[in-house]
């Protein structure tokens, strides 16, 4: 589906939408106003729908996340509006803030076990969708029955209509920027180009969640895939779990290629994942090449994410920005020391050893450097 008509669809969902939102606070004020004030009609139906709008959020996401434990998933994190929460070691944590990407809510599922992945990854994406009209069929029978249920179910059910309809409606459509789940069941449905790059994808995290490091992964599922477009996303993640992997199995001059060929695709990113992979690009510059000038020029674009990010990448990267780009040994030794506090509460066993190797060798390169 090209952009245009994504686009074009995406205006049509919001006019609908909101015609939606007119039509249930006219029929609640048309049904509830002989006992209630008007005032009061509006205000309780804007608040009650600002409340449920949440849950059926959070409702979608959970049919992500039960379906996926089911199908072999392991819980890593889920994202509804402004509530944020992760696996951290072995416990879980909650945390508030804007949501990481552009949709209102996410769930991140981590693979345990290699077989089955289309299908078991399909049930997963398939999940929020039964979830989100199991909501929509809710709400719609309490609109439909206004006349029989307290204002108060109305209010705080049938005014999550609209926003239920642009959930599940925006979720069927297959638009791919981002990927919706519609987009990801009938990909795999089809089994084209993104999906098995998708399926690829899943797979190295399950080699991660088994506890091997990028380089350990079999080469098969980084450069055995399709050729897709560049501005794919999954042909992005792709490029940057590729980079990853030459990193750790120390091949310098592929890792400066793979960099300079994510530089190339910097306006295709997605939202979601800028800042991490602008930190990866920042990383190779100072630590691979060694190019002070162009870490400089890219910092500032990276600086944000980097101080926002209480993450174990997020800190080694500023300690190798530190070390290379600015030569304070010192800075760098307090963001690896930052870095190491936080592996133990990084749930992926691989990407820990990874992230271990790495602060090992920066650490190292600044104590050398602070000798001097």
């Amino acid at each position: 589906m090209n952009s245009r008509l994504e686009k074009a669809l995406s205006a049509v969902c919001l006019a609908l939408t909101l015609a939606l939102a007119v039509l249930v606070v006219y029929f609640g004020y048309v049904q509830y106003y002989r006992e209630y004030h008007a005032a009061l009609l509006i205000v309780a139906m804007l608040a009650g729908a600002a409340v449920s709008s949440f849950l059926c959020c959070a409702f979608h996401e959970a049919g992500h996340v039960l379906f996926g434990a089911c199908c072999g998933f392991r819980f890593h994190a889920v994202h509804v509006w402004f509530v944020h929460v992760f696996r951290s070691g072995r416990g879980v944590r909650m945390a508030f803030g804007r949501a990481p990407q552009e949709d209102a809510g996410s769930a991140e599922m981590l693979p345990v076990a290699a077989c089955g992945l289309r299908g078991r990854y399909a049930l997963t994406a398939a999940g929020g969708l039964l979830f989100s009209f199991l909501w929509f069929a809710a709400a719609f029978l309490v609109f439909l029955f206004a006349a029989s249920v307290h204002f108060a179910a109305y209010a705080l059910v049938a005014a999550s209509l609209p926003y239920a309809f642009y959930l599940l409606l925006v979720n069927l459509i297959p638009f791919v920027q981002p990927p919706t789940d519609g987009a990801v069941v009938l990909g795999l449905l089809r089994w084209d180009a993104s999906a098995q790059t998708m399926v690829a994808l899943l797979s190295v995290e399950c080699c991660l969640m088994q506890g091997q490091t990028p380089a350990q992964i079999a080469e098969a599922y980084y450069y055995g895939v399709p050729q897709l477009p560049e501005d794919d996303p999954y042909f992005i993640l792709l490029t940057d779990h590729r980079l990853a992997r030459a990193i750790d199995g120390g091949e310098a001059e592929r890792a400066a290629a793979l960099s300079d060929r994510l530089k190339g695709l910097a306006a295709y990113v997605p939202e979601y994942c800028r800042g991490g992979i602008a930190a990866d690009v920042l990383f190779a510059e100072c630590a691979i090449k060694q190019n002070k000038e162009e870490a400089r020029r890219l910092y500032p674009a990276v600086r944000g994410y980097l101080r926002e990010e209480r993450t174990v990448s997020a800190r080694r990267v500023a300690a190798a920005y530190a070390l290379y780009a600015e030569g304070n040994a010192p800075a760098c030794l307090r963001c690896i020391e930052e870095a190491e506090n936080l592996l133990p509460l990084l749930g992926v066993p691989g990407m820990a050893a990874y992230e271990k190797k790495l602060l090992a060798c920066l650490r190292e390169e600044a104590e050398a450097q602070a000798a001097e």
